[in-house]
């Protein structure tokens, strides 16, 4: 054989095995999934949860639930990313962290349907928490999610380098994935979009204790100008940056971050920076 067929043989043999493989697969997920909800909430509560979630299903059915330690019903959509999301937030408690201080302001960019503002006033119930959202259907249940939560301020919109209007340029990708592009006012599905300046302006801080963004991409713009006004009065900042997506906007974040006093750690998909200048 040449090594074109080489390749070729081999690249079969992972396709059979890939596919032998995918059946199991799922029956592991299936085992070790309601393993999950268990080992977190206790039997009872956590095999409820599993079932609500995973049982008589349907797309973007809207179910509510509870949650051990939150006093308020929660809401998310079957089959949908809603639920990973939920996951990452309350099993994975992917934003569960020792801090050196109790933050008061906190900005949850791509609130997604708010699970992390949920999670962010009610562990920091003295806190000003943001939750900044650009889709319609997500943020229909940011409202739901957030309403019983005072100190939770909703915001349909989405952080950008400057004040502009934008749009959803993927609307049927998965609510978790949606991606913004620059539009003129008037076109159709255009929304107002902030700066994180503006954002800070306009709740009257004068710097940000927790600023998480997860923002499809659209770190890229924030990071190209303009962070001089606001980066230095961020305290924590906690990103995922999407390089697939927008390829360069890794070296963007990290030009703008190397200027400021800031130590990173990494934390699965998520880099935290805590600023020295600040603590």
């Amino acid at each position: 054989m040449n090594q074109r067929t080489d390749m070729g043989f081999i690249r079969s043999i992972k396709n059979i095995a890939n596919s032998l493989y995918a059946p199991i697969q799922d029956k592991l997920k299936l085992y070790y999934r309601p393993k999950q909800y268990i080992r977190k909430f206790g039997k009872p509560k956590g095999l409820a949860l599993y079932h609500k979630f995973y049982t008589d299903t349907k797309a973007n059915r809207v179910v509510d639930f509870n949650v051990e330690g939150y006093s308020a019903k929660l809401y998310l959509r079957q089959e949908t990313s809603d639920v990973p999301t939920f996951q990452q937030i309350f099993l994975n408690t992917r934003y569960e962290m020792e801090l050196p201080y109790v933050p008061k302001t906190i900005i949850d960019g791509g609130a997604n349907v708010g699970f992390a503002s949920v999670f962010f006033a009610n562990k920091y119930p003295n806190a000003e928490v943001l939750a900044v959202e650009p889709d319609s259907s997500n943020f229909e249940l940011v409202q739901k999610n957030t309403k019983e939560f005072s100190n939770i301020k909703a915001l349909k919109s989405a952080i950008w380098g400057k004040t502009s209007h934008l749009r959803i340029k993927n609307p049927d990708f998965e609510k978790w994935a949606f991606e913004v592009e620059e539009t003129d006012e008037s076109a159709e599905g255009a929304f107002q979009a902030y700066s994180i300046s503006d954002l800070i302006t306009q709740m009257g801080w004068e710097s940000v204790d927790f600023l998480k963004l997860d923002i499809e991409g659209s770190e890229m713009n924030v990071f190209t100008s303009d962070y001089e006004s606001w980066l230095p009065k961020v305290k924590l900042l906690i990103v995922e940056l999407h390089e697939k997506m927008q390829p360069g906007c890794t070296q963007v974040f990290e030009q703008a971050v190397s200027r400021y006093s800031f130590t990173k750690t990494v934390s699965g998909e998520n880099l935290i920076y805590i600023n020295e200048d600040l603590k």
